[in-house]
């Protein structure tokens, strides 16, 4: 990865510590010697901005707030992923799904709230100290205003995702000014849905407001216009106002700055291609992730990797290379992926799961029973699932591909540093399609998709079907999200937002595959990877706020049901 100047992500850690240190002497904007130095430069003024980037960085699957106050993957929440551990802090995912009662007041892993209003605390301390300073910046201080705005719609949206409640008609607390979160005032209620959306959407516009923000594809780390149309294009999606969702995605969409790469395993090694329209990057022994230490295959390093791996019934979603639907009757000759058949199916299957036979790093992977032997092998030694509390191996007969560094052989001494990519060309591309679902433009649709596929298909005439009804487009749109965006935590949310998850997930039970090897024959087993049924109450579709929140405001209203 190239270093880049000043603006670069890589010189983020020593950005971090330049935040703290200003947190430490007890930051306040109104502390005249602070803003003296922290508004004193553009310089200082764009250090003391990319102090905000880890917002991005700990809520993406790379960080330590993936679900909101969890690093888990929501993904295993889902049919995509399954978890190894079977006790609070390795099997989190298995908990949440399975044990009733896991998410509660006090308990939430899904928490946005918490953490989103520390962060809104700091940028509102940003914005009151550059209105004390704007005179100094001239046209420039609306591109720090908008920066640190896209911040707060940033956290503003991830609270909506997790805690606003459709059925109660309560959003969040928005605060536009420090002045609003003093302790004179701090008894406020949550704004109706409406208008929560309204807020992070005036936030948003004002992010792309022509002129503030560069508008260009890649601007060496920093955010640009792009980087807002997509949030607002994701965020208009959830608040279901599907016409600014779509003038956003056009924005992107018909820009000749991004466009579909021939390679899809190559989008996720760099931020610097026309599939991304923003990430955050990290670099080699100075800002790193712990990625690959968590999710390679065990075989890479004895006792690391394996906390999570595909499921079957995942790996059941990818149609044939030719674009018909694979069928779990019709095709059970191919359904347990082998090197002989992955390439009969929907290419980026290869390139995004990993199984048994696969070569990765110079070697194959062994996911398999050796019978002759009475062991399993390095890479399925603790199988099967509820054996051990974390396993630290597949329980699926699977692992993942897709976002781990097949390059990077020393991750546990040198950490990871593939870059974490929040918006992605394909998602706006995808949240068009359903835009225009939502206005049955069907033909639309059909054209989107196809466009999709056909480049990840490597075939102009992939088979594409045109849907009839808003509902059969919704269902083509979510299974392509499921494959295209797989792992980039979408799923559980897709199916959250649509209404879908009950259905889609209550009540499931799932698997994985055991290959039981004899001599040369090679024998595959389907195997349950699950100790009790998924759990999936009504009341998650608005996870609870904070209980701090209900004791310390008298005028906060709990989500009902909780």
């Amino acid at each position: 990865m190239k270093t880049k100047i000043k603006t670069s992500i890589v010189v983020l850690l020593s950005l971090v510590t330049f935040y703290s240190c200003l947190d430490v002497v007890n930051f306040d904007p109104t502390n005249r010697f602070t803003n003296e130095v922290a508004f004193s430069s553009n310089e200082n003024v764009n250090l003391y901005l990319n102090s905000f980037y880890p917002i991005i960085a700990e809520n993406g699957q790379f960080g330590s707030k993936s679900l909101g106050n969890n690093g888990s993957m929501s993904d295993a929440l889902t049919e995509q992923l399954k978890y190894g551990g079977i006790v609070p802090g390795a099997g989190d995912p298995n908990l949440i799904m399975t044990v009733d009662n896991n998410v509660n007041v006090s308990a939430n892993p899904f928490d946005a709230w918490s953490s989103g209003y520390s962060w809104i605390r700091k940028i509102n301390e940003f914005l009151k100290g550059l209105e004390q300073n704007k005179a100094k910046f001239g046209a420039k201080a609306n591109t720090f205003e908008a920066e640190v705005r896209f911040f707060r719609a940033y956290s503003n949206f991830l609270m909506m995702r997790a805690h606003a409640s459709e059925a109660d008609n309560l959003g969040i607390i928005t605060y536009a000014s420090l002045d609003e979160m003093s302790s004179d005032v701090k008894n406020r209620p949550r704004k109706s849905v409406s208008d929560s959306w309204d807020f992070i959407e005036a936030d948003l516009n004002f992010c792309i407001t022509d002129g503030y923000l560069p508008k260009s594809r890649y601007a060496g780390g920093r955010l640009t216009y792009y980087a807002a149309q997509a949030l607002k294009a994701r965020a208009m999606l959830y608040a279901k106002r599907y016409n600014s969702a779509k003038t956003a995605a056009l924005a992107i969409q018909s820009s000749t700055d991004f466009g579909f790469m021939d390679d899809y395993s190559s989008i996720f090694k760099t931020s610097d291609n026309t599939e991304v329209v923003f990430g955050f990057e990290y670099k080699m022994n100075v800002l790193t992730h712990n990625f690959d230490y968590e999710f390679v295959p065990s075989g890479d390093k004895t006792g690391k990797g394996g906390t999570a791996g595909p499921t079957q019934e995942f790996v059941d979603e990818y149609d044939l290379v030719d674009g018909s639907p694979f069928s779990v009757t019709t095709n059970s000759n191919i359904r347990f992926v082998t090197e002989d058949n992955v390439n009969q199916r929907d290419p980026r299957l290869k390139a995004t799961v990993l199984y048994n036979g696969a070569n990765w790093k110079g070697r194959n992977i062994e996911c398999c029973y050796y019978e002759s032997e009475g062991r399993y092998s390095l890479d399925m030694l603790r199988f099967p699932y509820g054996n051990y509390n974390a396993p630290g191996n597949t329980v699926t007969g699977y692992y993942m591909r897709k976002l781990l560094d097949e390059s990077n052989l020393e991750f546990v001494a040198n950490g990871s540093y593939q870059p974490w990519n929040e918006f992605r060309y394909a998602e706006t591309v995808l949240i068009l399609a359903e835009c225009y679902a939502m206005e049955s433009n069907f033909v639309k649709v059909h054209d989107l998709l196809n466009d999709l596929r056909k480049v990840r298909f490597h075939n102009p005439s992939v088979i594409t079907p045109t849907p009839s009804t808003v509902d059969q487009a919704i269902n083509q749109i979510l299974k392509e999200r499921s494959i295209e965006l797989a792992f980039e935590g979408q799923r559980f949310w897709d199916l959250r937002r649509t209404g879908k998850a009950r259905q889609t997930l209550n009540g499931k039970l799932y698997n994985g595959v055991l290959w039981t090897v004899n001599g040369v024959v090679k024998t595959p087993t389907l195997v349950s990877c699950e100790l009790g049924i998924r759990l999936y109450p009504q009341r998650f579709d608005a996870f609870p706020i904070p209980i701090s929140e209900i004791t310390n405001n008298t005028l906060a209203v709990q989500n009902s049901n909780w």
